[in-house]
């Protein structure tokens, strides 16, 4: 048996061996309690940090026309002022145009440097479009500025550079950025580091902080699926099976939360044939099963053997569950 990558119940191998795949904006891997000997994977879909488009309010049409035109006339007003070519940039990515998006949050650094909301909107295109290293470097000048931030890096920002630290398999720098932020707030950076602290080496710590993040955000799916994870973690199925219900109430598109329930069934609540049923609907958005759970289920082999053409292969670590 396995979970959301290796096996064994606890130690830095199993911890390690989780980290080398299925690193994705999307994807969460967490190892689990051990179960009968055996550790369990844990696979879900994480789409909501600093670094999701899932805040961008997306403006089409005339409407779009309207508010850059809007933004245009009050940029013009205040030439100096970093925050319109930034609400410009909103809009752009909000309309799926990040070229142009990228180009007004450079326009926003270049009149104040220490722009936050435009560092971190940069941060989360450089995420989608996996340049880590450009990220990385934009974030670390920002971080180690002189007086760049009187009161402080916001965890936005923090949130972001571990992010992309792991996402290149620096996890030690993402674990030494994390430690910066003593309480992280639920509404800032809490998300992200839900994520990071399933992913490291203690995640049963992550369960405080992933309450405290869906309490502040209960119409989050990836939210309602992370903290399923930790009351699974915590020997609590009832509850997560209520999370992951309640994460696809929300989004049925979110891969994650059929699979998890599909493990939940199978290890937890010994159901072969509700783990069947679930992992059968988790078979139609996604074909990917890092757990070999197929085998595990049995019955339902022939789901396995089968792939979307329309998708491109996502076996690679890097590989982005978009279909």
């Amino acid at each position: 048996m396995t979970s959301m990558p290796d096996f064994t119940p606890s130690g830095t191998d199993a911890a390690r061996a989780s980290r080398q795949s299925w690193i994705a904006l999307a994807a969460l891997l967490a190892i689990v309690p051990a179960i009968s000997g055996c550790g369990l994977k844990i696979f879900g879909w994480q789409p909501l940090t600093s670094h999701s488009t899932a805040a961008l309010p997306k403006v089409e049409g005339t409407s779009l026309d309207r508010e850059l035109a809007d933004a245009r006339a009050q940029s013009a007003l205040a030439p100096g002022e970093p925050y319109w070519p930034f609400r410009i940039a909103q809009l752009y990515a909000g309309a799926d145009s990040t070229a142009r998006a990228e180009a007004e949050l450079k326009v926003s650094l270049a009149h104040d440097a220490n722009y936050a909301p435009a560092l971190s909107l940069l941060s989360r295109l450089y995420y989608q479009s996996r340049r880590h290293q450009e990220a990385i470097q934009l974030l670390e000048a920002a971080r180690q500025r002189p007086k760049a931030f009187p009161n402080g890096v916001p965890q936005t920002l923090l949130a972001g550079l571990a992010l992309h630290y792991d996402a290149i398999d620096r996890h030690d720098l993402a674990q030494q950025v994390m430690s910066e932020v003593t309480r992280p707030d639920p509404r800032e950076g809490g998300p992200a580091f839900v994520y990071l602290t399933l992913r490291g080496d203690q995640p049963e710590g992550a369960g405080d902080l992933a309450a405290r993040v869906v309490a502040e955000n209960a119409k989050s799916a990836a939210s309602q699926n992370n903290y399923g994870i930790t009351r699974l973690r915590a020997g609590d199925p009832e509850s997560a099976r209520r999370a992951f219900e309640k994460a696809i109430d929300l989004d049925p598109s979110l891969p994650g939360p059929y699979y998890n329930l599909a493990i939940l069934e199978k290890f937890y609540l010994l159901d072969n044939e509700a783990a069947t049923r679930w992992f059968a609907r988790y078979w139609e958005h996604s074909h990917d099963d890092p757990d070999g759970l197929a085998g595990a289920i049995g019955g339902v082999k022939d789901l396995a053997g089968k792939r979307d053409d329309k998708c491109p292969d996502r076996s690679a670590s890097s590989g982005w569950p978009e279909c």
